[in-house]
């Protein structure tokens, strides 16, 4: 994960319901809703055949393993084949820490993230490193569509985070997939992964009737979370001051017995 609330668009920072602070809804409470709600649940192989590449754009190391961790292992350990474009480097989560190193950052996060993708059974060759820079993604969106759609098949499933995530890098991440898939004809699929945070129940800025759960078996589940606990940078304290990366609410959702995506198109 990388900083909260960077610089974003003037709209973004006016629109206060989409700013990420503490969450709104607990997310023991999420879990009964989204129970209530029905929100249908598929196995995985509805979302990505296994004859199917799966594409994860990850903004920050550690959002692949947030987003669909135990989807991804899924799809892996049935002998599928898999792709995981880490976008940045995640450098800018510490920016606030005194004596912040960038590039010590930058070097921790990317062994954490091979930590965590080797749990996961991901082989080592099946990831690229884009490092472009953290909280800046906004402003390197067509060089991000371009590069992405240089690495999208038509026969992709492509998985990232939702365009209105809340996370600037995030949101990003969501259009520029968006139109690269629509170029290519590749399937889309967005994760939501702070919007847990930002929203309530029915919240209008979410099209609900979009979301469909994958459910996680116990071993899927404990492998999802060993490889969480592989970003140490992001689950212990900043600094003496300031809090991890991670919080208790994030993490408690990683813990879900499901993972939950918006699996329809809609114009970028």
């Amino acid at each position: 994960m990388g900083a909260v609330n960077h610089p974003a668009p003037v709209q973004d920072l006016a629109h206060a319901t989409r700013f990420i602070s503490a969450p709104r809804v607990d997310a023991r409470f999420w879990q009964s809703w989204l129970c209530e709600e029905g929100i249908e649940r598929v196995p995985a192989n509805a979302l990505v055949g296994k004859w199917q590449r799966l594409v994860v754009v990850a903004p920050h190391p550690d959002d692949e393993i947030l987003a669909c961790g135990a989807l991804l292992h899924s799809h892996v350990a049935q002998g599928g084949t898999c792709l995981v474009v880490a976008v940045t480097d995640g450098e800018a989560s510490h920016a606030d820490a005194a004596g912040h190193d960038a590039q010590a950052l930058v070097r921790a996060r990317q062994q954490e993230s091979a930590a965590g993708l080797q749990r996961l059974a991901v082989p080592a060759q099946a990831v690229t490193r884009l490092g472009l820079p953290d909280g800046k993604l906004l402003h390197r969106a067509e060089e991000l569509q371009a590069q992405l759609a240089a690495l999208i098949h038509p026969s992709d499933v492509v998985l990232t985070t939702w365009r209105l995530d809340g996370h600037p890098d995030h949101e990003a991440c969501g259009r520029a997939c968006a139109q690269a898939c629509q170029a290519n004809g590749a399937t889309l699929i967005e994760a939501p992964v702070w919007m847990w945070h930002w929203a309530e129940p029915w919240d209008p800025q979410v099209d609900w009737t979009r979301l469909t759960g994958v459910g996680i078996d116990a071993d899927t589940l404990a492998r999802k979370l060993h490889a969480l606990a592989a970003h140490r940078s992001q689950l212990t304290p900043r600094s003496p001051t300031l809090p991890p990366v991670l919080d208790a609410a994030l993490i408690e959702r990683a813990g879900w017995d499901a993972e939950y995506f918006f699996t329809s198109r809609q114009p970028p």
